[in-house]
């Protein structure tokens, strides 16, 4: 894949980005149409009703995860950097996504050690943990279990990994996805639907805290992805 400037990503993502909305627009037209005309028995306004808000859904969560992506792109968000504990922001996090966790009985566990901090903006990393995290269970199968470990590859940076036992990843389409991809959506183990940008909102906001990632199958069965953020030092 052509590796693009940034002008050309942009334009190109919010390109991609409109006409699957557009897409999803004309998919509720259709099923208020059926139901406008008459095309529609009673037995079957349930479910058709079911499509047109899932529908909805999916297109205002586009357009909510677009907008994010601007935003960090554009600098209209606040991206002051402090000191984050990553393993604090973790528990608080685990325990505001327990309703995500439970419908397929999964296990988080927090590894991360609670001694390092970070340079970072606090509301970002939190928003990156949660991609990933809804990433993860998302491919999980039930009654498996999401690993959270740390660790300081060098004196400047601390690694964290998040790790699943599901399906794996494709790991060329993973990279293509974070320099820039027009598939959007793949389902999950419970056919999860999604917008496919988490990863660009993830990949733009550790841009702007000069983090990186990276993904990887794990040699037993699931994936990880690792993203590397700057400690911190009072200097």
């Amino acid at each position: 894949m052509k590796k693009e400037d940034g002008q050309e990503y942009d334009d190109r993502l919010m390109a991609d980005a409109l006409h699957t909305l557009k897409n999803m627009i004309a998919s509720i037209n259709v099923y208020v149409e059926m139901v406008q005309y008459g095309h529609v028995n009673p037995q079957q306004l349930q479910p058709v009703l079911d499509k047109i808000s899932h529908c909805t859904d999916s297109a205002t969560k586009l357009c909510t995860d677009l907008m994010d992506i601007c935003r960090v792109k554009g600098g209209l968000t606040d991206q002051r950097k402090g000191e984050v504990n990553p393993h604090h922001l973790m528990v608080e996090l685990i325990g505001m996504m327990e309703d995500e966790l439970q419908p397929k009985q999964l296990s988080l566990v927090n590894k991360l050690d609670p001694e390092v901090h970070i340079l970072f903006n606090a509301a970002m990393l939190t928003s990156i943990f949660r991609n990933l995290i809804t990433n993860a269970i998302k491919f999980s199968p039930p009654k498996s279990t999401i690993t959270i470990t740390g660790e300081c590859p060098d004196a400047a940076n601390y690694a964290i990994s998040i790790s699943d036992e599901g399906v794996g990843i494709d790991e060329k389409k993973v990279e293509e996805k974070l320099q820039y991809c027009t598939e959007y959506a793949t389902l999950g183990t419970q056919n999860e639907s999604g917008t496919g940008l988490g990863l660009i909102l993830v990949k733009a906001m550790l841009d702007k805290n000069k983090g990186s990632i990276r993904a990887y199958n794990n040699k037993n069965k699931g994936a990880t992805f690792v993203i590397t953020l700057p400690l911190y030092t009072e200097n």
